[in-house]
């Protein structure tokens, strides 16, 4: 049974996705569009995590990439990316520079990154891809001012809503998951809290969703302004 646990995230992780897709029908573009980035992230960035942080096992066998990988980058980028703008009722308005280019230029260098301080240095990867996540924050927030608090709070929002989801599969459902398939678990890295959730999945959490948060508005030159059943105000 241990091979549905990776799945059950993303089943659960549907319920927020979704209805901030039904619940706010401007952002939905937005969320989709995102959402497949993501999950094609999440396929490209286990090839890291595998090799030094967890080897779950999935529908297709242990530590490979399957289709848990996709749905779980499809659904987390959307939530994070949509999850300042629902609690806040926030949406899009044209006015920003577009830095599609240069955002491109910081996901190249987060791959880099991995190369260089993981495989070359031999930092875990879980380790290096949050800190790359928190620099690519504080770099777009450098730039668009206006970011740093969506920043902040989409971080804190996406902690916030994967701890219930945690906490039914990793405390209810497969207690021992992380000592079993955490290559952390036993190190002095391997901290568990609120049950069995590790500190390393909620530092991994918040730094994506700082990213993730503010990515879409700062590469498509993207400001917020307030939500009112369509009809819209600065």
């Amino acid at each position: 049974m241990d091979k549905y646990a990776y799945l059950f995230i993303s089943v659960l992780l549907f319920v927020p996705w979704l209805a901030f897709c039904l619940s706010r029908p401007d952002l939905k573009k937005k969320i989709l569009k995102t959402s497949v980035l993501g999950g094609l992230a999440g396929l490209i960035a286990e090839f890291w995590y595998f090799r030094d942080y967890w080897q779950p096992p999935s529908l297709f066998g242990k530590a490979t990439v399957s289709p848990e990988d996709f749905l779980f980058g499809f659904f987390i980028t959307g939530i994070a990316v949509a999850g300042y703008d629902v609690a806040f009722r926030k949406t899009n308005a044209t006015g920003a520079k577009k830095r599609k280019k240069f955002f491109a230029g910081l996901f190249a260098t987060g791959v880099f990154s991995l190369f260089i301080f993981n495989n070359w240095m031999g930092f875990n990867s879980i380790f290096v891809s949050s800190l790359a996540f928190v620099a690519f924050s504080v770099v777009m927030s450098l730039f668009r001012k206006d970011l740093w608090l969506p920043s902040l709070i989409s971080g804190m929002l996406t902690v916030l809503i994967i701890i219930p989801v945690y906490a039914i599969i990793f405390n209810l459902l497969y207690p021992d998951f992380w000592n079993k398939y955490g290559l952390l678990s036993g190190s002095a890295y391997g901290i568990a809290v609120l049950g069995h959730i590790p500190v390393t999945e909620l530092v991994w959490y918040f730094s994506w969703g700082s990213m993730a948060g503010i990515a879409y508005d700062f590469a498509s030159g993207k400001k917020k302004m307030t939500y009112q059943n369509k009809r819209y105000k600065y």
